[in-house]
């Protein structure tokens, strides 16, 4: 077997987490009898498998028994939207009384870690490359991918073996095939064991070039997605659910990214405090935050355009992500482009995780560390799966400069946000509106205000615990 334990405590042999498995399975050998003898004495109607015990004669319901549940992805790390909306679905699942395990090829908190999950694993990679880069026919390695996908499926077998996860969801591995040989053999796995699963899928295949131009067509329509009764679809937008429905025949039910509104992570403390200072940024400094991963569809160069236009030496551009998974030499092209405009930028995406901590001597912020020091946010992105860094500006209240992407136009933007919004040109007009803006902090305050209502409305934990309920955790 090749997983790890991943532990706060550090890495532990499987044999450590049995106690509670075992001590859980002898209560339901207990419970079960009992609850339908309560059932059948109380003209019960139904019995509905959810997180707490409930029993009232007079309401015709029993309530019961938390789920295992398994979440797989390719990687679950860092502040990609992926990872961040895996944490927010486990933190919401918890609070509904489940348990959460993360099942990934790259790990940077507590889960199951199978490195040959990672679609930068040295075989997997290696077949992606010669099939959608250089353009190798299929037929040429599909004996290798089978092949890969029965190691794969062995590891998995004997993870869920010993793990029994009650429901599984898995985010993106049935929708952007960077990981041929797993979604072979996670799909046979799901067929083999029977296990409910949800396909969370926030990017699909169509929506990329490189995938657009290559052989597998036959190959990426029997697995992304595949389909089957066991296999609950979710898009993060309307269009992808139109799209799936359309080329596919698949019905999927759409629930978009979402943010803990409950929260009080909006705030200054003694750690965050330091952010300025860490960067050499003044705190009379305004601060244009670009949170995104450095990629070409996130069109950065918008954000730059803006800054230059405005002609203010206090305006700075600043950078918490990283280079992304395409090719592309996009971050030195930034570099350049930011130089020729003459405007202030700082790349900081080094000193930005998951967690805060000290690494050689200097402090990690955390992304919301950032938001908290920010003013402005930047997200002109060409294409989003849904818009995480929009949901997270709206939290923390702070004006958003934003091309109105497509999923943007059809379900953020008529829920009435008020933004300074372009299409693919940064205009005069926009220019003068963040200008005045900038002069007003009354008038800023009112449009943060209200965009934070909305935001709480929709895309708040509580308002995704009712979809997941309806998908039936």
């Amino acid at each position: 077997m090749r997983a790890t334990i991943k532990t706060n405590e550090g890495i532990l042999p499987y044999y450590a987490t049995r106690v509670k498995r075992v001590m859980l399975t002898r209560l339901v050998e207990i419970l079960i009898p009992n609850i339908f003898r309560f059932a059948a004495a109380n003209r019960v109607g139904y019995i509905s498998v959810n997180s707490r015990l409930v029993a009232n004669s007079s309401t015709t319901a029993i309530v019961w028994m938390r789920m295992r549940v398994g979440y797989v992805s390719f990687r679950i790390a860092g502040t990609d939207g992926v990872s961040l909306e895996a944490e927010r679905w486990r933190k919401i699942l918890l609070r509904m009384g489940h348990e959460v395990t993360f099942v990934a090829g790259e790990l940077d908190r507590v889960g199951l870690l199978v490195p040959s999950l990672h679609f930068t694993h040295p075989e997997v990679y290696r077949v992606h490359q010669l099939v959608i880069e250089n353009n190798l026919s299929y037929k040429r390695v599909e004996r290798e991918i089978f092949a890969l996908a029965g190691v794969i499926e062995g590891d998995l077998r004997q993870l869920f073996r010993m793990h029994k996860f009650d429901r599984l969801i898995v985010a993106n591995v049935f929708s952007l095939p960077m990981h041929f040989p797993l979604a072979v053999a996670l799909e046979r796995v799901i067929t083999e064991y029977k296990i409910p699963t949800v396909a969370r899928n926030h990017d699909f295949w169509w929506e990329r070039h490189r995938y657009l131009k290559s052989h597998c067509f036959e190959f990426f329509q029997r697995f992304f997605p595949p389909p089957g009764e066991l296999i609950q679809q979710v898009t993060i937008n309307s269009i992808a659910q139109k799209e799936l429905r359309r080329r596919l025949g698949i019905h999927s039910i759409v629930i978009g990214d979402c943010f803990d509104f409950e929260s009080q992570m909006n705030r200054r403390d003694e750690f965050n405090s330091k952010w300025r200072q860490d960067f050499s940024i003044r705190e009379t400094d305004i601060v244009f935050l670009q949170a995104t991963r450095i990629v070409e569809r996130k069109q950065i160069e918008l954000a730059m355009d803006l800054v230059s236009r405005l002609g203010d030496a206090r305006v700075i551009l600043v950078l918490t992500g990283y280079a992304g998974d395409e090719r592309g030499e996009y971050l030195e092209k930034l570099r350049e482009y930011s130089q020729k405009a003459g405007i202030r930028t700082k790349y900081i995406g080094s000193r930005v995780n998951s967690a805060r901590c000290i690494r050689g001597g200097k402090r990690v912020f955390t992304l919301w560390d950032c938001f908290v020091n920010c003013n402005w946010v930047t997200y002109p992105s060409a294409v989003e799966g849904f818009g995480n860094q929009f949901i997270e500006a709206v939290y923390y209240k702070k004006p958003i400069f934003v091309n109105r992407y497509p999923v943007y136009q059809a379900d953020i933007e008529p829920l009435g946000f008020q933004t300074v919004a372009i299409n693919r040109k940064v205009t005069e007009t926009a220019t003068k509106k963040v200008v005045k803006w900038l002069a007003n902090p009354k008038l800023v305050a009112k449009v943060v205000e209200k965009n934070f209502q909305i935001g709480k409305k929709y895309f708040s934990f509580e308002a995704t615990a009712k979809k997941l309920k309806g998908l039936g955790f």
